[in-house]
């Protein structure tokens, strides 16, 4: 009788076992072949750069902007995921868990029609138009753009109501230019986004407010506003940030003792696009202004001007993201306050290259 149960262990093992290897069969093929599960990208930019600095030429040269891998999929309907990491940047390790050059790591649930919770490392709910571009589709950004903490770990509840989306994010607070380095493991940051379509498109917006922790009982707030007008082919975007926060900027006044500052930050852009089709130009306009609150004064100014031509050879949905580019910028900037004896900075940039974003399964 013992060996007969035996036998029968035996059997009901090895047909559970052959069940799960069935199972793990068919989820391996989805994978593989369902592209509504498992998409793979890869997303890069190579330029050839001149900058001058006052009439002088100061770099020239061929470059890689990033090198990124994307994992895009919906496991189930309802439940998507996104992972999104860097080849090409150092892995240092962060304290959420995830290496520096993770850019993202989450997984969304829909709860009905309304509702959408996504938790893991995701884009910080800032603001603005500029700031949900991908960083490939930025060519000179404004400076709140260009230092802000993009990627964080935390939880985002959003409510759809009508085309209205409204977003309640809480995620970590630990960057140096916000938290103090005693409060950083215990720091978190709060935000609010508004991303609105009114008029059935030709209006919408992209505001926001966030407050990040300091201390016990001190917060950075920062006020970030996008509003986007659509009209045919013809499209405008009025993008501003203004927040506090701690900063080096020895880099810009020549100052390698300078350290952090507390600074209040500013930056306005207009966005000006037309769409030909294949060919895209856009102007770009920026200003910048940096107020050092240890200082109690001005510290700089700065703005630009930027021409882009975009051209997009292919039309097929595997090869359509792919481009050629041509820019042209000139920038002005003016030091004031401690720094009103440093000379006013002329900068011009040329840039050429080319960007594509393949879908590689």
């Amino acid at each position: 009788m013992k060996r007969i149960y035996t036998a029968i262990y035996a059997i009901l093992l090895i047909a559970s076992v052959s069940a799960q290897e069935r199972e793990s069969h068919k989820i391996f093929e989805r994978l593989i072949w369902d592209d509504k599960m498992l998409n793979v990208m890869l997303d890069t930019r190579n330029d050839l750069r001149a900058d001058f600095q006052d009439g002088d030429l100061t770099n020239a040269s061929f470059g890689a902007q990033t090198i990124k891998l994307w994992f895009v999929g919906d496991i189930i309907p309802g439940v998507r995921y996104r992972l999104r990491h860097r080849l090409n940047k150092p892995q240092n390790p962060l304290r959420e868990g995830y290496s520096a050059a993770t850019d993202q790591a989450w997984i969304a649930f829909d709860a009905g029609e309304k509702w959408t919770f996504t938790i893991g490392k995701q884009s910080v709910q800032f603001g603005t138009f500029e700031y949900d571009y991908n960083p490939a589709d930025v060519y000179v950004p404004t400076m709140c753009f260009d230092d802000l903490d993009a990627y964080k770990t935390g939880v985002n509840v959003a409510y759809k109501i009508s085309k209205q989306t409204l977003n309640f994010q809480v995620i970590n607070s630990d960057a140096p230019q916000f938290a103090s380095s005693e409060y950083a493991q215990k720091a978190f940051a709060g935000l609010f986004l508004w991303e609105g379509d009114l008029f059935d498109g030709k209006l919408k917006t992209r505001w926001g407010y966030g407050a990040f922790q300091h201390n016990n009982d001190k917060f950075f707030s920062w006020t970030t506003i996008g509003t986007q007008l659509n009209l045919g082919k013809f499209t405008v975007e009025m993008d501003y940030y203004n927040g506090e926060r701690y900063m080096d900027y020895g880099y810009v006044v020549n100052n390698d003792n300078l350290g952090l500052r507390h600074v209040q930050d500013q930056s306005v852009s207009l966005n000006m696009k037309y769409d030909f089709g294949k060919i895209k130009p856009f102007l770009k306009e920026v200003w910048n202004h940096r107020y050092d609150k240890d200082f109690g004064r001005n510290a700089y100014e700065n703005m630009s001007i930027q021409a882009v031509i975009e051209y997009y050879p292919f039309t097929n949905q595997y090869t359509k993201d792919f481009r050629f580019h041509v820019m042209y910028a000139y920038g002005y900037t003016n030091f004031r306050g401690n720094f009103s004896d440093l000379s006013d900075q002329n900068n011009q940039s040329l840039l050429v290259g080319m960007r594509w974003l393949f879908k590689v399964k």
